[in-house]
């Protein structure tokens, strides 16, 4: 990462992929509702390449072993509901914090910056896992892909969680792994930085300007090394 982020009252972060590999876990639900329902499994990097947009269209994606897929409304319904059931109460069997996630939060709330997930992972879902995950008190707002009645690409979430966090959207950034996050940033108005440790890939998004963040990652704790004013203005206060 080059260069320093000035300005920063807020922080919005993905969470699958950003925040923690959450890929075995759904990876072991999308293949138990396919076991229930007669279907063979999928490859674990066939599922991770249908994450992104949410569980309900995860579940067409999985039901059809087709990116653009749209299973039958019966049986999305029914697929839906198998996997909602698995994925609550396996939700967090094998899924991790990356390594540095809890330094790099930490970091900036000793700022006194307020964080927020955004997410298109249901919400109730999303706060399951924060909670099992044990990151759940960093962060005062979590807002899921069925919080609103639009998700990330659409700036919808990341204007909403500026408002209810009292700062200029253009003061937030926008943390994430997938070109839905940078997508939304950029409609929104606020700085995008892209972590090159999830599943999107992040050298590929950043050949377009379309999906080229503002600044690239490799760990959470670099955020707060580039918040230099913000830092040493902190450091003259103790």
């Amino acid at each position: 990462m080059n260069g320093t982020i000035e300005h920063v009252q807020a922080a919005a972060f993905d969470l699958d992929g950003t925040l923690c590999d959450s890929l075995p876990d759904l990876a072991a639900a999308a293949n138990a509702m396919r076991a229930s329902l007669d279907l063979p499994p999928l490859p674990q990097p066939t599922v991770e390449s249908y994450v992104g947009d949410g569980i309900a269209v995860l579940v067409h994606r999985a039901l059809t072993g087709n990116v653009d897929g749209r299973a039958e409304e019966k049986l999305w319904a029914q697929g839906f509901t198998l996997f909602v059931q698995y994925y609550a109460e396996h939700i967090a069997d094998r899924t991790r914090a990356y390594p540095e996630t809890e330094a790099g939060l930490g970091l900036l709330k000793s700022l006194g910056i307020p964080l927020a997930v955004i997410t298109n992972k249901n919400e109730v879902l999303a706060v399951k896992l924060l909670e099992a995950l044990g990151l759940s008190d960093y962060f005062s707002l979590v807002l899921g892909g069925d919080s609103l009645p639009e998700k990330k690409p659409s700036p919808a979430p990341l204007l909403h969680a500026a408002e209810v966090l009292g700062v200029p959207v253009e003061n937030m950034i926008m943390v994430g792994d997938s070109r839905n996050d940078i997508l939304a940033a950029k409609a929104a108005g606020c700085p995008s930085i892209g972590v090159t440790f999830g599943y999107g890939d992040m050298a590929e998004l950043s050949k377009h300007e379309a999906t080229r963040p503002d600044w690239t990652i490799g760990s959470l704790p670099e955020i707060y090394e580039n918040l230099r004013p913000q830092r040493e203005e902190k450091e003259k206060a103790v």
